[in-house]
Formats: C-alpha cells, sequence, structure tokens
C-alpha cells in the first residue's frame, strides 16, 4: 500500500492535493525525518493550517510523532526534545556551550513531526548523521535557526491541538515564557438584574448564546477560549489583528441575536498584547503575567458595547492599517491602573463606530 493510500485510510478522506500525494509516496525516508510543516506548505502549495490539521491528526492516530525541540538560545543547536507538552521544561541546557536557558515558546521551541515506525520505517543512520552533522555545525558557529517553522506557542494556541491533546499540560512547579501574544478579555454587564427580573432558565439560555457567539468569533480568528470566569471570557490570539476581528465580530454578532434588547446583557471587551509565561493552573493551559493583568484591567475600563485596546495593538502593522482605511475614530484616554506602573495610553472604538464597519480579514 502507497504512503498515500495508509493516510486517506486513517483520517477517512476521499482524496488529497496532488502534491501531498507525491509528498507521500515520492520522498526518500529520511524525508520523514523532523518535517518542518511551514517548509513543506510551500513546496506542496497546501495550506499551512489544513496541512497542520492532517497531521495533528495523523500523529493521534500514531502514524507520526510530534517532537517539541528546543533550541540553545546560544548556539541554535538542539540538546534535546520532548514528545508531550506536558514534558517540557521551564530551562535547558547545552552539554556542548555548557550554558543553560530559558524556553520560550515563541522564540527556541520548534515543532516537528516525524514518521513512526509503523508508517515509514526510517534508518537508524539518519539520526545519527543529524546529529554529527548538527554538532560539527555548532562547532564551526554556522547553524542557523529555521528561516521559518512551527513554534511551540503556535501549536499550543491552534484549535485542533487542544481539542487532540488537550490533555497535556506543563508540571505545576513549571512554567514556559512567551514573548508575544495578544489577549482579549470579554465580560457583560446587566446578567444579575437580569436573572432576577426574567428568572434562570431564561436568563441561562441568553447566558448561554452569549458564550456561543463569543466562542466561534473566537475560532474563527485563529484563536483559543483560554478560560471563562463567571460571565466573563479570555482568549488567546497569535497576531492582534485576529483579536480585534474576534471583538468586531463578537461585537456584531451579538448586536445582530439582539440579546442586548432585552434591556440587561451589555458587552464589554478589552485587547493588549505583550509577554506572559504559560502554566498549569487546574490542569489546564493557562497564562499569566503583566500583559494578561493589563488587558483584564483594559476591559474592565471599557464603557457598554465598546472595544478597547492598548497602543501596542494600535501600533501593530496590520490593526493601524485597517484603522487608517477606515478613517478610525478612536477616543483615547490615560488611564492609571491598580497593580499597573505607569499610565496606560487606552484607545476606544465607540459602538456606533463598530456597527458601520466590516470585519477586517485576518492573515494567515
Amino acid at each position: 500500500m502507497k504512503n498515500s493510500e495508509k493516510v486517506l485510510d486513517l483520517l477517512g478522506f476521499e482524496s488529497l492535493p496532488s502534491t501531498l500525494v507525491a509528498f507521500f509516496d515520492s520522498s526518500e525516508p529520511n524525508d520523514f525525518f523532523r518535517i518542518n510543516l511551514k517548509h513543506l506548505s510551500e513546496i506542496t502549495g497546501v495550506p499551512f493550517q489544513s496541512l497542520f490539521t492532517i497531521f495533528l491528526k495523523l500523529v493521534d492516530l500514531g502514524a507520526f510523532n510530534l517532537s517539541w525541540e528546543y533550541h540553545c538560545t546560544h548556539c541554535n543547536g538542539i540538546p534535546g526534545f520532548k514528545h508531550n507538552f506536558s514534558e517540557l521544561k521551564s530551562e535547558g541546557e547545552c552539554a556542548l556551550c555548557e550554558v543553560s536557558f530559558r524556553n520560550t515558546l515563541d522564540k527556541n521551541i520548534e515543532v516537528t513531526f516525524t514518521a513512526h515506525a509503523s508508517f515509514v520505517e526510517i534508518p537508524e543512520v539518519v539520526f545519527s548523521e543529524a546529529k554529527e552533522s548538527m554538532i560539527t555545525a555548532v562547532r564551526e558557529k554556522r547553524l542557523k535557526m529555521p528561516d521559518q517553522f512551527l513554534s511551540g506557542l503556535e501549536c499550543l494556541n491552534n484549535e485542533t491541538f487542544r481539542e487532540l491533546f488537550g490533555e497535556q499540560v506543563l508540571s505545576v512547579q513549571e512554567s514556559l515564557a512567551v514573548e508575544t501574544v495578544s489577549f482579549l478579555f470579554t465580560d457583560i454587564k446587566g446578567s444579575t438584574q437580569m436573572y432576577s427580573d426574567l428568572g434562570d432558565t431564561k436568563s441561562y439560555d441568553i447566558v448561554r448564546e452569549h458564550f456561543k457567539i463569543l466562542f466561534a468569533a473566537i475560532a474563527r480568528n485563529n484563536g483559543i477560549v483560554v478560560k471563562t470566569i463567571g460571565d466573563a471570557v479570555m482568549g488567546s490570539f497569535l497576531k492582534p489583528i485576529d483579536s480585534l476581528n474576534a471583538a468586531l465580530e463578537a461585537h456584531r454578532e451579538f448586536a445582530s441575536r439582539q440579546l442586548s434588547q432585552v434591556g440587561y446583557l451589555k458587552i464589554k471587551m478589552g485587547i493588549h498584547s505583550g509577554s506572559a509565561i504559560v502554566v498549569n493552573l487546574n490542569r489546564s493551559v493557562d497564562y499569566f503575567g503583566n500583559s494578561v493583568n493589563l488587558a483584564a484591567r483594559v476591559q474592565g475600563s471599557v464603557e457598554d458595547h465598546e472595544i478597547s485596546f492598548t497602543k501596542r495593538i494600535l501600533d501593530d502593522n496590520s490593526v493601524h492599517s485597517f484603522l487608517k482605511s477606515k478613517r478610525a475614530h478612536l477616543r483615547r484616554r490615560m488611564e492609571n491602573f491598580k497593580g499597573i506602573n505607569g499610565a496606560v495610553d487606552v484607545y476606544t472604538l465607540s459602538a456606533d463606530t463598530i456597527d458601520s464597519w466590516s470585519t477586517p480579514h485576518t492573515t494567515n
């Protein structure tokens, strides 16, 4: 049986793109070692997200192994890897450089895919030669990080990964750094009075509908729901424009479903982007840090049915271009938030402004 036929059989697909069929059927065994999906996407022309979903499912089905490889931040070598996210450590050590370093999900952790022996038998010499080649390149100081690669943060922030491997969480003693991630915090106002006036059943149906709207908007814009806290929602995104997209979509959907017209629910959203740490909280992936706190504070300062964000979001090229194209009128204010050092520039889009716009396109 051809490799492509094995894939079709495993996934239950009727067909695959011809270029992907060619990869599976024409590649040498060593080509199935440490597959870089970003490069494979370029070679085959298959959209990266589609390719990522296929390979994650193949990992789940036992045809491939997923490797979380941590690169030395000094020499770029790979002193180690783990097949399970839960086994990653806060720090790595490089024997060649005799240094330790902090692991950062979106900087030095690369995710690759290698065929399981049941799918393709990779000769042992491939592994040994790859190791020797890496050591030689390190000693000659010519080893570089790939020009593009699937980062640990991209993997962790993928809906399919969370669905298939959501039970993989760090040890409670460990944390991983993140250089840049965008956070969307939302909350609704008026639910307490609504429960009192409308009763539990009708009120719960309305609140549940609000959650469905938010979860769908976050997923459609390449985000992940990190957690809910009462009626509040926390979402994470790789790109600021995606967090803004999700907020705008949710706002308009909220209005179109007329959830606020019962006279109670008012949605408020805040966005910020920055560094954070990934931790295990209650057996789930969570984020902590000043950026998380600031995003939550921004949301807490928002007026009814408005979206506010920090200058870090405004300065993103995609966000800035979109707002400029709309000739957006932003209401700017300075805030001194509890627990946050220094005054913070906050920019707000009013409900009327949002309702007059179409959602910007995300960039994949």
